[in-house]
């Protein structure tokens, strides 16, 4: 999908964060009348299919100064991630964008040799979209790993500031 670029272009180092603020959502469904040209049965390719991009920000800690809280450093990162699933072979695309390969760890984890069978099985359409959702639901763990002591840490500075 070309608004995955979107999200991509919010990476890298930039003067003006702006893009920190920007998220989104985007779907593509072709579903009943795929575009000419689409279908590849040889490859896999149906030409029916759903596409989804999003991108997720997850939060860590960087740098702990066990003198001063206030000195901590966080870091908001960010995750662009593509999905494109065939509904007739069950055959998908996936296009993680992130800046260091913590998620592609996670994903061998969920699908490698300790993974829960389901989240591995792709022989029926049924079972390859059900492995799906189960990696979209690990992306969005990724995401809300760090926010709740980031959070904590915010309100403690601004009572620190306040008091």
């Amino acid at each position: 999908m070309p608004t995955y670029l979107d999200f991509v272009f919010a990476f890298g180092a930039q003067s003006d964060p702006r893009d920190l603020r920007f998220s989104g959502f985007r779907e593509q469904n072709m579903l009943r009348y795929p575009l000419r040209g689409n279908a590849m049965p040889e490859l896999g390719r149906s030409g029916q299919q759903f596409q989804l991009c999003y991108n997720l920000k997850g939060v860590s800690l960087k740098k702990s100064d066990p003198n001063d809280f206030k000195n901590n450093e966080w870091s908001i990162r960010q995750a662009a991630i593509h999905h494109q699933f065939d509904i007739v072979f069950g055959t998908t695309l996936w296009i993680v964008t992130k800046g260091n390969k913590d998620l592609q760890q996670m994903f061998k984890d969920l699908t490698g040799r300790e993974g829960r069978p389901e989240d591995k099985d792709f022989s029926t359409v049924e079972s390859c979209f059900r492995a799906s959702l189960a990696a979209h639901l690990l992306y969005s763990h990724w995401s809300i790993e760090g926010w709740r002591w980031y959070i904590g840490w915010l309100e403690k500075i601004i009572e620190s500031e306040v008091s």
